[in-house]
């Protein structure tokens, strides 16, 4: 409760956050103080592709870590997630 006795509610906005992946964008509308590893798992799922070969990044910072959320990156509407297929290895034969 505020100081003058109202209940006081938590920012809630919600933003449109676009994800690039494989040169198609996919729009999710979603609250700032969510974790991404949600909307991040809800895109895999949705495109069929293993959470684990994926990997995103926000303005050049990655955003695998639990607890990341949109307000602890300063997102704005419409910002961008980078989505990139992770590949390990490589050697020569």
């Amino acid at each position: 409760m505020s100081p003058s006795g109202e209940d006081v509610k938590p920012d809630v906005t919600k933003i449109r956050i676009v994800v690039q992946f494989n040169g198609q964008n996919t729009v999710f509308l979603y609250k700032k103080n969510k974790p991404l590893a949600k909307l991040l798992n809800m895109f895999c799922e949705r495109i069929g592709v293993d959470r684990k070969t994926v990997r995103f990044n926000y303005d050049g910072t990655m955003v695998e870590q639990e607890g990341v959320t949109p307000d602890s990156l300063g997102m704005e509407d419409e910002d961008v997630i980078d989505g990139q297929i992770w590949q390990e290895g490589g050697g020569s034969i």
